[in-house]
């Protein structure tokens, strides 16, 4: 056994000392130890075994064709990858699943702000000690849980923000260990079905909310606020489900660089996610400053999936742009 660990030490001793290649290495090692111990099982000799255990997984050549596949870019992926041991990584999932909770309620409270101040409005005639209120005093009182749930959103914000940040693997790419990353794989697995039914939940809620307000608007009438408070509860929770389930399923994606976080589609991301944090509180403002001022709770609203096929637009050419630089 002491000539195969020799042997595999002299293969790499001369490849970057990486996470990277400190990972293959563990994993070609565990391998070829399993055979081993498999044909002295079977009564093979010392030489016999070894040599079926070097000629079967002892393909230097296979090895360094796939690290030149990325000598270009080796370096600077070097730079910005970060190895995390299965503690860490246990951390990590821990905070993560409560940064899902904290950023996707602030998400719905933003967008169920307005909706609870024109209900308020709306349920003001049966409130006795408001009723009588001058219709200032009314809008001026409906503003207080507009902005009480505004504050409460950018609080959640705040606190997980400065929470996500102090890990520090923003636009760096995680390496793990072999173990740690099957477990991963194994929850991964585990979580897509519940991925796919938030997701399909969502898209539901949100293809259902405005033929709410189009049954809201024949049903009640155009003289009310309902139709709005529908439409935007039922987007409020379908968006919910989007931010939840796609932080958790972007958290394994990132432990295990794949998808999105692989090591060459960091740099892509890095610009996308910059984008993201401006266009979206962005529209958001747009949606919030054209109700205040020009009345338009009841259709300002398409901003939302214009902004976000938009985006998508962005996201798929900047990601293909990448590529595109990547083959050069």
């Amino acid at each position: 056994m002491d000539t195969i660990v020799n042997y595999v030490d002299s293969i790499f001793i001369n490849l970057p000392q990486t996470p990277e290649m400190f990972r293959l290495k563990e994993d070609m090692l565990l391998n070829m130890e399993e055979k081993y111990n498999q044909l002295k099982a079977e009564n093979r000799s010392e030489n016999e075994a070894i040599g079926t255990v070097l000629a079967e997984f002892g393909n230097i050549d296979e090895i360094i064709e796939a690290y030149n596949l990325e000598t270009d870019d080796q370096d600077e992926e070097n730079n910005h990858t970060v190895f995390l041991s299965h503690e860490e990584v246990e951390d990590y999932l821990s905070h993560r699943a409560k940064f899902s909770l904290g950023i996707a309620t602030g998400v719905f409270l933003c967008i169920l702000a307005p909706a609870i101040m024109l209900l308020v409005q709306e349920v003001s005639s049966f409130l006795p000690f408001i009723n009588h209120a001058a219709e200032d005093t009314l809008i001026i009182f409906s503003l207080i849980p507009l902005f009480l749930f505004i504050a409460l959103a950018v609080g959640l914000f705040v606190i997980f923000g400065i929470k996500e940040q102090q890990y520090e693997l923003t636009d760096r790419t995680i390496s793990i260990d072999s173990t740690t990353r099957s477990e991963l794989n194994s929850e991964l697995k585990n979580f897509k079905p519940q991925f796919a039914k938030a997701i399909a939940s969502g898209v539901v809620l949100c293809i259902i909310a405005p033929i709410v307000l189009l049954l809201s608007i024949v049903l009640l009438g155009y003289d009310n606020y309902w139709s709005v408070i529908f439409l935007l509860s039922f987007v409020a929770v379908g968006v919910f489900l989007f931010v939840f389930s796609g932080i958790i399923h972007a958290t394994y994606h990132k432990l295990l660089a794949i998808g999105s976080y692989a090591p060459k589609k960091v740099a892509a991301e890095k610009l996308i996610d910059t984008v993201a944090s401006i266009v979206f509180p962005l529209a958001a403002a747009v949606y919030v400053i054209s109700g205040f001022l020009f009345n338009t709770w009841g259709t300002a609203w398409i901003i939302f999936p214009i902004v976000g096929i938009l985006f998508a637009v962005f996201a798929a050419a900047s990601e293909s742009l990448g590529s595109l630089r990547r083959r050069k």
